[in-house]
C-alpha cells in the first residue's frame, strides 16, 4: 500500500539533504511512497535546501503559513490533510530509519493477532553511543525507555506516551481522532493517550 512519510523541517538546512538521502534508501517501492516535507514559510533557507536536494517525483514540499500557533503538530496536520497513504509515519529531520522499517511496520499492522493495531512506535536509539559521555547517557536513556519502560506499559495494557518521531499510524484512524493538537507542546504524548481512549 501507499505509505505517507511526514518530515517537519524548521531551521534544518544542515540535515535537509541527509533526510532526503535516508528516505530514498528505504527498502520500499518508491512509487508507493508519498513523502511530504513540511516547511515553514519564514524559513527560506530550509526551503531552498530542499529545492536544491533534487527531490524525486514522490517527494512534495508543503509550506505552512507563518501564523499562530507555529508548532510541529500544526505542520503535521497540514501534511495529514494531503496524505495519500493508507499508512503514515512521521520522521524528524535527523532520523536515519532502518531501510526495512516500513515493511516491518506494514507486517505488524496486518498480522492477525485478534487485536487491531492502529499505531506503532518504532524503537529509537543513537547511532553514536560511544562518541562521548553525553551520547552514552542518551543511549542508556533510550535503551531503558524503549526496551523496558514502554514494553512494561504495553504488557499492562496501559496508554503509550508516543515519542515525536518514528510513529506509524493507520491514516484513517489518525484523521478520525483529529490528528495532532496544534496547541499542545507534548502533542506526541497527547496523541498516544487519545489513541488509547
Amino acid at each position: 500500500p501507499i505509505y505517507t512519510i511526514l518530515v517537519p523541517l524548521y531551521k534544518e538546512t544542515e540535515v535537509a539533504q541527509k533526510i532526503v538521502r535516508n528516505l530514498k534508501a528505504l527498502d520500499y517501492p518508491q512509487e508507493k511512497l508519498d513523502v511530504k516535507l513540511l516547511l515553514e514559510e519564514d524559513d527560506q533557507e530550509t526551503i531552498q535546501a530542499c529545492l536544491e536536494a533534487d527531490l524525486p517525483e514522490n517527494f512534495h514540499t508543503i509550506v505552512v503559513a507563518d501564523n499562530k500557533p507555529k508548532t510541529k503538530p500544526k505542520a503535521c496536520n497540514h501534511g495529514l490533510e494531503q496524505a495519500k497513504g493508507e499508512y503514515l509515519v512521521i520522521y524528524d529531520a535527523e532520523d536515519r530509519p532502518e531501510p526495512d522499517q516500513l515493511k516491518k511496520a506494514f507486517y505488524a499492522f496486518t498480522e492477525r493477532t485478534g487485536v487491531r493495531t492502529v499505531c506503532l512506535q518504532a524503537k529509537l536509539n543513537y547511532f553514536n553511543p560511544r562518541q562521548n559521555f553525553l551520547t552514552k547517557w542518551f543511549a542508556i536513556e533510550y535503551t531503558t525507555w524503549f526496551d523496558l519502560y514502554l514494553p512494561g506499559l504495553h504488557a499492562l495494557r496501559a496508554p503509550i506516551p508516543l515519542g515525536g518521531t518514528s510513529n506509524h499510524f493507520q491514516t484513517d484512524v489518525l484523521r478520525r481522532i483529529g490528528g495532532w493538537d496544534p496547541f499542545n507542546v507534548t502533542e506526541d504524548c497527547d496523541l498516544g493517550i487519545r489513541l488509547y481512549r
